[in-house]
């Protein structure tokens, strides 16, 4: 056991001593996050507590971490605990709406809907007058969610959220622990924030890193912005980076994260023995893996291979006049017909022209360099089917590997080329800027000893 820093004993004395007050902790990578929480435990001793996060996978890691009198769930599963729907949890899709509107209107609802489950309002008139500003969409959601009340439609997983919210706000049900820990804080949605509110506790802890809120394009929000009356505290000692590595990362921060940034790293980061490849874009993943194949080195991914090469598969397709068969690239059999008419020369330059989208854009940059060496995508991918699956390496994009860590990291050069072009432009102006500079920050501080190609720390 090593000895507790200054900032993790003032986390505990406070936890221990103050009632009826969040306590939110700035903890950012590697800093003890789950060690301080275990301690907390330890130090409340309490009957009853909940550990919650919005993450499955964060929530299972604390079900092997916790004693038996910690309930580890996610906000999903004490929802439903609580709300029992007589019918099946499924998606609300186009199909559910019988009335004949056009995809696009049918989407706004759908949208609106989910939307209105996720945030902190309790007034879906109101909500969807604000959302919708037309009167007979607003009718047809506001139906559809009275519809899943009355168990007459299939329920949503978010409308659980939504449900178990108004029967705490109306005092329908009361919800009691004698602490509460909501960890991964800057990854929440507003409803969830009501309920960590409104769930009555007298010592509630949040913990999380404001500088690792990376999934803005999942319409998560931000804790640390938006609960107040809080009392506020930090952990930047890191136990995982050497302090070669937290001093680089600690410059960056200071310079494109926050002034105030303070990272610190450990004199012993233990050898996991494990390197991973960081990118930002799936079609760098297909880049790095083709390179090991041709290595005969093995790795592991992150994700689905199918989901990793849908999208330079669907443009190969699509170029060729043929049906897209991925959801969510068959708006690429329409860009094409456009293209026949357009007066462009190749598909591709239609598309970097006139659609403009970055995972399009650097699939089409994949695919061009892989003709100029005569490298075949679905041969790439039929390997990649075949590939040996080997722990010590892995490659994924930093939206994958959050709260991993590797002994070396290697920042591929996508990522590198994001981030430069942004800080050529004077630094970060909107939200998806923003979100590339702080996942920088989540690709170097997966490293414990090494971190190599890191051109901007």
């Amino acid at each position: 056991m090593y000895d507790l820093t200054t900032q993790q004993n003032l986390v505990l004395s406070t936890v221990d001593t103050v009632n009826n007050r969040i306590i939110l902790v700035e903890a950012k990578a590697g800093c003890a996050k789950t060690s301080t929480s275990l301690l907390v435990v330890d130090t409340v001793k309490p009957k009853k507590a909940l550990y919650t996060a919005f993450n499955k996978a964060i929530v299972l890691e604390g079900k092997e971490r916790f004693t038996t009198n910690v309930e580890c769930r996610t906000i999903h599963a004490l929802a439903l605990s609580y709300v029992r729907p007589k019918l099946e949890i499924e998606p609300f899709t186009y199909l559910c709406i019988k009335e004949k509107l056009s995809y696009p209107d049918k989407l706004k609802i759908i949208n609106a809907i989910d939307d209105f489950y996720r945030s902190d309002s309790v007034d879906m008139g109101e909500y969807f007058s604000e959302l919708l500003e037309d009167d007979y969409l607003e009718e047809l959601a506001i139906k559809y969610v009275e519809l899943m009340v009355d168990d007459k439609v299939n329920p949503t997983f978010n409308f659980l959220l939504k449900y178990f919210h108004l029967l705490l706000v109306e005092e329908q049900i009361v919800v009691k622990y004698d602490l509460m820990i909501l960890d991964e804080i800057q990854d929440s949605t507003g409803v969830a924030l009501e309920i960590f509110k409104l769930i009555t506790s007298p010592k509630k802890l949040g913990l999380g890193d404001p500088h690792q809120a990376i999934y803005g394009f999942m319409n998560l929000v931000n804790g640390f912005d938006i609960l107040k009356d809080t009392i506020n505290l930090e952990l930047n000692h890191s136990f995982r980076c050497s302090e070669e590595i937290a001093g680089r990362i600690e410059s960056y921060g200071q310079q494109w994260l926050a002034a105030d940034f303070v990272f610190e790293g450990t004199e012993k980061p233990k050898d996991n023995g494990l390197t991973a490849y960081i990118t930002a874009t799936n079609a760098q993943i297909i880049f790095r893996i083709n390179e090991l194949h041709q290595a005969n080195t093995g790795y592991t991914l992150t994700r689905d291979v199918k989901d990793i090469f849908a999208c330079p598969l669907a443009l190969v397709t699509a170029a060729s006049g043929k049906e897209v068969y991925h959801k969510k690239y068959k708006f690429l059999e329409k860009e094409y017909r456009n293209y026949t008419m357009s007066g462009y020369k190749t598909f591709f330059t239609y598309l970097k022209k006139e659609v403009r989208d970055d995972e399009i854009e650097s699939a089409i940059e994949l695919l061009m360099k892989f003709k100029t060496k005569n490298i075949n995508i679905f041969d790439v991918l039929s390997a990649a089917k075949k590939s040996k699956k080997d722990p010590i390496t892995t490659v994924g994009t930093y939206f994958s590997l959050k709260g991993l860590e590797y002994s070396t990291v290697y920042i591929e050069d996508d990522l590198n080329g994001q981030v430069g072009r942004i800080i050529e432009n004077g630094g970060p102006d909107d939200s998806n800027s923003h979100t590339t500079m702080k996942g920088y920050y989540v690709a170097g501080s997966r490293a414990k000893l090494y971190l190599k190609n890191a051109k901007h720390m």
